[in-house]
Order: C-alpha cells, then sequence, then structure tokens
C-alpha cells in the first residue's frame, strides 16, 4: 500500500478522500491524486470501493458530502516558513507575499511518502497564479474535482524536496519544465530543486526564483506531514502499564483495566472515526479476534476523538463510533479514553491507526505498530508477540 499526505484543510473531515492532516494528528490513505467516489448504502453510511465487499467497512457520509472553496485551504502568507522536517527554511520577497495576501498567487503544498509510511517520497510549494473565478470557485469533497482545481491553476514555481526515484519525475511531480538542483540532504538521500515553468510570466517566475532559502539538517520523520512542525514525543510511549483506569465503551458499558486480564495478550488499536484506513482495518481486526480468542488474544480499540482537546466527551463522535462499532460488527469494545489517558500511553499519538499489545496483568509489552494491515500480517504480528509473552 502506497501512503500519500494532503495538507487541504476543509478536506480534512472527508477522511476517505486521501491522506490528511486534521486536528494536528495525522492520517494514511492510499496514494492518489485523485479523491475517490464514494457509494452509500441504504443507511447513509459511505464506504469506498474495497469495502464494498467487506460488509460493514464504512465511513458516515456526513464526513464527505458537500462543497468548499480550494482557495480557503492555500498556505497563507507569513514573514517566514520553517519546514524541519525537509530541511528547509524560506523566506519570500514582498511582492510575491503580497501577491499570496491579495490571493492572486495561490501558494499550495504537496507531499508523498514511501510504500512503509515511513519516509517522505518527496515534498513540495508550488505558486501558481489564481483568477478571481478560481479564487471563488466552490468544489465537491468527493471526486477529482480539487485537483481538477489545482490543475487549472497557472503553475510558476516550485521548491521542493525529492528522494531519488521521484527526482526521476521532477516534470511530472511538479508541473514544471525547468529544474534547478539547489542543495542536497546530508545523508544524501535527498535532493532539493527550484523547478519554474517556462510559460509563467517572468516577473513572477522571477519572483520565485528570488526566494530566499535555507538548507538545514532534516528532524527525523514522525508520519506527520511534511509540512506540520515536529512534536514532542518525550513522554509518549515511556509508559509501561496501562495502569488503573474506569471508561466507558462507546456501548454504554463500564470498562477497568481488567479488560485486559482475560486474555494473555491483547491487541489495543488506537483510531480515529475520520480515519479511513483505520475504519477500514476493523473488519480485518474483528476477524483476528474471532479467529485467535480461544489462543488466548484479545482486542480492544480506543476511539481517541471520542475526547475533545479539553478532555470532555464528544458525545456526538461517540455516537458516530457507536455507529461504526455496528455497520462493521466489531464485538470487540470501543473505549473511550479515561482520564488518565491509559497511564499516559495515549498522549502523544501523531499518527493513526497505532496499535500496542497488553499483557493480561496490564503490561505493555512488545513492539508500537503505525498504520493499517491486513489480516494475514496482523496474524503474523500476533503470533511473533504471543510468541514473545508466552516465553
Amino acid at each position: 500500500m502506497k501512503f500519500r499526505m494532503k495538507k487541504i484543510t476543509a478536506l480534512m473531515a472527508a477522511a476517505v478522500l486521501g491522506a490528511s492532516t486534521f486536528g494536528g494528528v495525522s492520517v494514511m490513505a492510499a496514494e492518489s491524486t485523485e479523491a475517490m467516489a464514494v457509494p452509500a448504502d441504504q443507511d447513509g453510511m459511505v464506504v469506498d470501493d474495497d469495502a464494498v465487499a467487506a460488509e460493514g467497512d464504512a465511513i458516515p457520509s456526513d464526513f464527505i458530502q458537500g462543497t468548499f472553496k480550494p482557495s480557503e485551504t492555500t498556505v497563507q502568507a507569513q514573514d517566514s516558513y520553517e519546514y524541519p522536517f525537509l530541511g528547509l527554511n524560506m523566506k519570500l520577497p514582498e511582492e510575491l507575499l503580497k501577491q499570496i495576501k491579495a490571493q492572486t498567487i495561490a501558494m499550495i503544498s504537496n507531499e508523498g511518502w514511501n510504500d512503509t509510511a515511513d519516509a517522505i517520497k518527496y515534498a513540495y510549494i508550488s505558486w501558481s497564479e489564481m483568477t478571481e473565478e478560481q479564487k471563488e470557485a466552490e468544489v465537491d469533497k468527493l471526486g477529482t474535482a480539487y485537483d481538477d482545481w489545482c490543475n487549472s491553476l497557472a503553475k510558476i514555481g516550485v521548491i521542493g524536496i525529492y528522494d531519488e526515484d521521484s527526482e526521476k519525475e521532477l516534470d511530472e511531480i511538479t508541473g514544471c519544465t525547468e529544474h534547478k538542483e539547489i542543495g542536497s540532504s546530508s545523508d544524501g538521500k535527498y535532493k532539493y530543486y527550484l523547478s519554474t515553468n517556462k510559460d509563467a510570466d517572468e516577473s513572477l517566475k522571477k519572483e520565485v526564483e528570488e526566494i530566499d532559502v535555507t538548507l538545514t539538517e532534516m528532524t527525523p520523520f514522525q508520519q506527520l506531514s511534511a509540512f506540520d512542525q515536529p512534536q514532542d514525543t518525550s513522554n509518549a510511549g515511556d509508559s509501561t502499564t496501562v495502569g488503573k483506569f474506569e471508561t466507558k465503551g462507546v456501548d454504554g458499558k463500564d470498562y477497568t483495566e481488567k479488560v485486559f486480564s482475560d486474555y494473555d495478550l491483547t491487541l489495543v488499536n488506537i483510531f480515529t472515526t475520520w480515519c479511513s484506513p483505520c475504519v477500514n482495518e476493523i473488519p480485518e481486526l474483528e476477524k483476528l479476534y474471532e479467529e485467535m480468542k480461544d489462543k488466548g488474544v484479545g482486542v480492544v480499540g480506543v476511539v481517541l476523538d471520542t475526547v475533545g482537546d479539553d478532555g470532555k466527551q464528544d458525545d456526538a463522535t461517540v455516537k458516530k463510533a457507536g455507529v461504526l462499532q455496528e455497520k462493521t460488527k466489531a464485538s470487540y469494545p470501543f473505549l473511550i479514553p479515561d482520564s488518565t489517558m491509559m497511564n499516559g500511553r495515549l498522549n502523544g499519538i501523531s499518527a493513526f491507526p497505532e496499535t500496542f499489545f497488553v499483557d493480561k496483568d496490564g503490561n505493555i509489552v512488545g513492539e508500537t505498530y503505525s498504520g493499517s494491515h491486513s489480516l494475514d500480517e496482523w496474524k503474523k504480528i500476533v503470533e511473533k508477540e504471543l510468541a514473545n509473552v508466552s516465553k
């Protein structure tokens, strides 16, 4: 599975469209420059093409219906730009900033991840002319409308970073025809290019060429958008146990740390209701649970977005999570995070889904796994972790 990130704020609710940044966290999804057209079932749920074959693999339709203005999702003008994951800082000329503020030029970020979602393939910032009609345009969240809008803009230039494979496809990736190498990463894995369009307005092209670029050491990737700021994960994953807790499931039942005591090993899957790969994985986890519960393996889901940034329960999201549990026919519990965030283990998570394992005594054991996996992949992982617990 290939992964991709799209920095499009207005599309974030449409998590099924592609990998998106939403609420400071990231979602992994299939690499594509086109958003998927998604059929709805009779209950108003939306399923992707792969999910049609898997009954109940669904996304609530209110996440993805409607339209938005792409011009409102472009990068805003500011004094300087620092992108630690790219090892790239920029300061734009005053005239270019002026036109970005006036929205006669659209500044847009784009990126692609590698197959395992643990490194960037390419990431770039582009500048394009934007007409008044394009600025006011509203497009559907579904389908190819956003990409069509982007392609309709008159590309001026691009500054970006590319791995060896992406470097061979600069014309296709950037939409530009002329490329000037401006540096490389310290490890030699990436090269930086200033790309321009030979057909662009000469004065605008000159503005892009005069952008002050400073290359720095790349910050280790955290599976966030390449254009996000790194998160402090010093406290993330430090917990060795889930501790004592009391919480509710989305089914309204009470749960404590004893939810882990019935199994030698429990897979804890942390997800959100708006994460398409997370939701599409639930039927696979249900199959895993049915096949392995008699072997001492349990499954627990934790729906992280059922609690807001203020620590209060989000009743609307709890309801959506309940619908997801019903539609996917998951028989394992979907927990609402407790006040301790499982002894702090749920803090600092930057990408969904994330999965870890707990033994019957509440100890956090084994490795942490990012991204979604198939049933066969999970079975291999669980067999390995179970064997380690049994030693």
